[in-house]
């Protein structure tokens, strides 16, 4: 007899009470798709009148979702017409159908025939139901009104795509009227642009044509963030009230400072035109929040700081003024994408949810069509797309005017969510609107609230941990964090041995130092390859494919496939930002490159580098020294024979695909590129099987959609391909997992969200996160309805953005005790923790250590909620790999490289890339001087006079008769434009007489008298695997010598010489080899000019 589940009554409810709107609280793994799926069936086939399915809309938020949900409700209406229809069922379905059927019959008085009867007609309407994404529904209701919803019938949905390239083009247009010999706002284009960059306005550009932002209200004053920022500067002034006095320290400086500042920023964010000037950071002291006062007051000094080192007054003037310029072109580019058909995601939301809420004829026709709306995951649910749906589930004759006024009709709606695992913040996902909605929809009283707390997935030793872990982790946070709810092993019982372990990498010898990223990497790596050898490959009574290894972001993914790969581990990856990044797709884009340009050298060495030709260094150098012969030429002859056969034959495929290019379409060229040379074969063995060839296979498509959809060419597809690639656009690699392929699973945590798996590995909990980007130039805050800009670059930054970066900050925190959560619950069986010793704030383990499970240096053990868990110790560097028993043989072809040529392609891949990661690429001549003693962040009156000093010797003729006065005073213009708020005026008088008597001086006689080479002359060359950079004051030829001159504005004295010499001479060095690289003068001199002292 089977054990009802602790919440069974929550169950029923959530089920059967058609009558009343519900929201499910469902808990990670209780089972949420199966209640769903079961509420549907009764809705379906209980209540009188029968509705038909096609008035039902059940929507979630992925395609995989969604058709999860369709196939088990076709299933389920499938067993019952065979059970009625006395046709044979297995057992568990047999079951299944005859407990639905006594229920429909006792709950709601339905007989046999007449279930039948509803059953069938669902089965033939389901692929007219609506059941899908959000976002194809929103695409639904458009083109059911286009005319009300002001589209186009026949709208594209764009991801992105074809409005860059719109915006391309539109954009240079827009530019070339506004900045042309007519330009209309002459003076207002020159007044931002003395403070910022173009590069930085097409940014602050692109995010007002996102149709989230309200251009009405872009660039005018904002007086709700003054009333925040007012509000912040009174509590901090308010702060020392009634608190022990604080003898040292600056912290009373710092609240008077920051209070000051916000009060600014507050004028300037209500003024109608604030003043511009260039954005300034305030210039507060460091202090820290007393350790003696109260705690509460803390959170707030810190969201103090934060806004005031990004805004300022100056800031939000010129972020206004920027917007203002560029509204008219985000106007202009929204009208020019509806007239092109072209929507994208937000643009489908937006639209529909305006449609809903502003056209109420048609709102009713929807709310008559559609009676029923069940909406899975509705915690990861966009702020639109909730409105959207409170809207259409308003009761007959509702007109709201906001979301906030919406009363549901009864049993029109149903949402299930969890909040604990509320993890798309990136992607919209607002924990505050789930908060928000579902709140309103209880404190009216017509929704039943039903929490799931009995957990189907995992055993009771592993949720123990993570009951005992999140009370401390996760507490009820308005707006940003749930209150923790635990859930409950169904099932007793489970496996003996512990079902979490810990695996730290420890030092890599006694007394030694922790251990680099990337070394810890991969000692984890091949451990957890040994492990799945032991436990899924050698009889340890698992397969592959129970196991899978999970990691926030793909930057630790190197080390963990080359262990794999080492070790004969099969595993299939599923990361959201890997495929642009993947070597394959370098290596084919290379291919494509150098195809559509035969002369583009640097895409066919890369090609010379691939797999492809597996060539070395030597090789490399060998074809650079023959004049790099392109593959229309014969192969180099101080190649080896094997290479110089091999090249031709490859060099003649590529000749042959060449006289292809622009006849054949896009996406038959790209098959032909890959069945004529061997780069599919060759990449799979050098670099991840299946997954490689996959990827490339995924490339080629991508290539036909882009010829078929768009009309590009090869030169314009590889064009968009390689900004893909620079961008790190997100693109998913291309997925092989099915259920049939024993594979170790590799996925971020992002992506195992609804997986479960026997044994889990959560690798690199001590790594960082890759998220938490600035959110672009606009950022929308959907609780108030402005938008917070940003020049892009950490540039300006409006008052309201600052406010917004906050507040988003924290909500990413809390975001991420929530991820942890969800990499925790995956595991059905056992859980493998896994990172370096030391774990570090903002990291998962160090969310961990905050609830004490995490281990210290000296524990060989964590007693944590359900039990002693082990710690495992693992020696920095050890733990390699085993190498595979066997490799399936790939034999060499006329066109194929030989296998061991391939080993070694990727072993020196992977040495040049641990090279790489303990390497610094650049560094300046002046780095190993000694720093001067630090201080604010403005430059000093002494900078200022250096910088204008250097000004006017840059352009000085030392030969003629020039005027300092006036050159002094064009330096000063110049500098004050792009540097204004500073002190010019004083810094041009103490730079006269210093200027005045350097050029009086016997130094500047000499100078007269030399051959000027070059001034302000900028340098970058190689150096031991870095790149040294730079710029020369002053190169010149005396007495048949090359020297290099560097101007020094600081006071000295004789006595300092030596000092100053030494300091310098670092710097010396750097500018005598740029000058023997550049000039082949390999014995230049090296002079310090001191303009207050010229004669030393």
């Amino acid at each position: 007899m089977s054990v009802l589940p602790s919440d069974h009554e929550a169950r029923q409810a959530a089920r059967r009470r058609l009558d009343r709107n519900v929201v499910v609280v469902a808990g990670a793994g209780t089972g949420k798709t199966t209640l769903l799926t079961d509420r549907i069936l009764l809705s379906l086939l209980g209540p009188e009148p029968a509705p038909p399915i096609t008035s039902l809309v059940a929507l979630t938020f992925t395609e995989k979702a969604a058709g999860e949900i369709r196939l088990r409700l076709a299933e389920r209406l499938l067993e019952l017409s065979v059970f009625l229809g006395r046709g044979l069922l297995g057992g568990p379905a047999r079951e299944r159908a005859g407990a639905l059927l006594e229920e429909l019959d006792s709950g709601f008085g339905r007989s046999a025939e007449e279930t039948r009867a509803r059953a069938r007609a669902a089965l033939e309407d389901l692929d007219r139901a609506q059941i899908g994404t959000i976002h194809s529904f929103a695409a639904h209701l458009l083109r059911l009104y286009p005319l009300q919803a002001g589209v186009d019938p026949g709208f594209r949905v764009d991801e992105g795509p074809l409005a860059e390239e719109l915006f391309e083009t539109r954009w240079a247009q827009w530019l070339d009227r506004e900045l042309g010999e007519v330009a209309p706002r002459r003076r207002e284009w020159l007044e931002v642009l003395r403070r910022t960059q173009l590069e930085e306005l097409a940014e602050l550009a692109r995010g007002l044509c996102s149709e989230r932002v309200d251009l009405a209200a872009a660039g005018e004053p904002d007086p709700e963030a003054a009333r925040r920022l007012r509000r912040l500067a009174a509590a901090l002034r308010e702060a020392p009230r009634g608190q022990p006095e604080v003898r040292r320290g600056k912290i009373a400086e710092a609240l008077a400072g920051l209070a000051g500042h916000l009060d600014s920023l507050a004028e300037a964010a209500s003024a109608p035109e604030p003043p511009i000037s260039r954005p300034a950071v305030a210039d507060l002291p460091q202090a820290k929040w007393p350790a003696a006062w109260d705690q509460s007051g803390a959170a707030g000094y810190e969201s103090a700081r934060r806004i005031a080192e990004a805004a300022s007054a100056g800031g939000e003037a010129l972020v206004r003024r920027a917007a203002r310029l560029l509204v008219p072109f985000a106007r202009d580019f929204r009208k020019e994408c509806a007239r092109a058909g072209l929507i994208s995601f937000d643009g489908l939301l937006l639209r529909a949810r305006d449609l809903v809420r502003g056209d109420l004829s048609a709102r009713e026709e929807l709310k008559a069509r559609y009676r029923l709306f069940l909406i899975d995951e509705f915690q990861d649910t966009d702020p639109l797309q909730g409105e959207l749906i409170l809207f259409l589930a308003e009761e007959p004759g509702g007109r709201a005017r906001t979301w906030r006024e919406v009363r549901p009709g009864p049993g029109r709606l149903f949402i299930v969510g969890d909040p604990k695992q509320s993890i798309y913040r990136f992607r919209g996902a607002d924990i505050a609107a789930y908060q928000g909605i579902t709140d309103q929809l209880l404190r009216d009283g017509g929704s039943l609230l039903c929490e799931l707390r009995a957990n189907f997935r995992s055993t009771a030793a592993v949720l123990g941990p993570i009951n005992g872990i999140f009370p401390r982790l996760m507490s009820l946070k308005e707006g940003s964090q749930p209150e923790y709810i635990p859930v409950s092993a169904h099932q007793a019982g489970g496996a003996a041995a512990p079902a979490w372990e810990l695996a730290v990498v420890g030092l890599a010898a006694e007394g030694g130092t922790a251990p680099d990223a990337l070394t810890s990497q991969k000692t984890q790596a091949a451990w957890i390859a040994a492990r799945l050898a032991a436990e899924c490959g050698g009889g340890g009574g698992r397969r592959f494919k129970d196991a899978a290894v999970l990691m926030r972001t793909s930057s630790a993914l190197g080390p963990l496939l080359d262990a794999f790969k080492s070790a004969g581990i099969p595993y299939v990856v599923e990361m959201e930002r890997l495929f642009y990044d993947s070597q394959e797709i370098i290596d084919l884009l290379n291919l494509l490159r150098a195809l559509d340009d035969p002369e583009d050298r640097p895409a066919l060495a890369g090609l010379l580098r691939s797999p492809l030709l597996a060539l070395g260094d030597e090789d490399l150098l060998r074809w650079a020294a023959a004049g790099r012969p392109g593959y229309g030429e014969a192969p180099p002859a101080s190649w080896p024979a094997p290479q110089r056969r091999r090249a031709g034959k490859v060099f003649a495929a590529l000749r042959a695909l060449r006289g292809r290019v622009g006849r054949a379409p896009l996406g038959e060229f790209v098959e032909a590129v890959l069945r004529q040379t061997p780069l599919l074969p060759a990449a799979a063995r050098a670099y991840h099987g299946q997954q490689t060839i996959s990827n490339l296979l995924k490339f080629s498509r991508m290539a036909a959609a882009a010829a078929d959809e768009r009309g590009l060419t090869l030169k314009e597809f590889v064009a968009a391909a390689a900004r893909a690639m620079e961008e790190s656009r997100a693109e998913g690699e291309s997925p092989l997992a099915d259920e049939h392929l024993d594979a170790v699973r590799v996925l971020s945590i992002h992506k195992a969200k609804g997986l479960e798996f026997p044994l889990v590995f959560l690798y690199n909990l001590t790594g960082g996160s890759a998220r938490g980007g600035d959110g672009g130039a606009a950022l929308t805050d959907w609780s108030t309805g402005r938008t917070g800009l940003r020049l892009a670059g950490g540039g300006a930054c409006g008052a309201a953005r600052a406010l917004s970066e906050d507040r988003e900050r924290r909500r990413r925190q809390d975001e991420t005790v929530r991820l942890l959560y969800v990499a925790l619950t995956r595991a059905k069986e056992r859980l493998v923790l896994l990172g370096a010793e030391k774990a570090d704030g903002g990291t998962l383990a160090g969310i961990l250590k905050e609830a004490g499970a995490w281990p210290a240096a000296s524990e060989a053990e964590l007693r944590l909620a359900g039990g002693a868990v082990p710690v495992i110790r693992l020696k920095a560097g050890g733990g390699a790999a085993r190498p595979a028993a066997a490799r399936g043989a790939l034999a060499a072809g006329p066109l194929l490289p030989a296998a061991r040529i391939l080993e070694e392609v990727r072993e020196g891949r992977l040495r040049r890339r641990d090279e790489a990661a303990a390497r610094r690429w650049t560094r300046r001549p002046t780095e190993e001087t000694p720093a001067p003693t630090p201080g604010p962040a403005r430059p000093g009156h002494g900078v200022l006079v250096g910088q204008l000093c250097h000004k006017v010797l840059a352009g000085w003729d030392f030969r003629g008769r020039a005027r300092l006065g006036p050159a002094l005073e064009a330096a000063c213009r110049g500098l004050a434009a792009a540097q204004p708020g500073e002190d010019w005026e004083a810094a041009r008088r103490e730079a006269e007489p210093v200027l005045s008597a350097f050029l009086a001086s016997a130094a500047a006689r000499e100078l007269a008298e030399a051959d000027i080479l070059g001034r302000e002359v900028p340098f970058v060359y190689g150096e031991d695997g870095a790149v040294v950079r730079g710029t020369m004051d002053l190169v010149y030829r005396q007495e048949g010598r090359m020297v290099v001159a560097d101007y020094k504005s600081e006071a000295v004295s004789p006595r300092d010489l030596p000092r100053l010499r030494d300091r310098y001479a670092r710097q010396g060095d750097c500018y005598r080899a740029a000058v023997a690289r550049a000039w082949g003068v390999p014995d230049a001199a090296f002079r310090l000019i001191f303009l207050r002292r010229p004669e030393l």
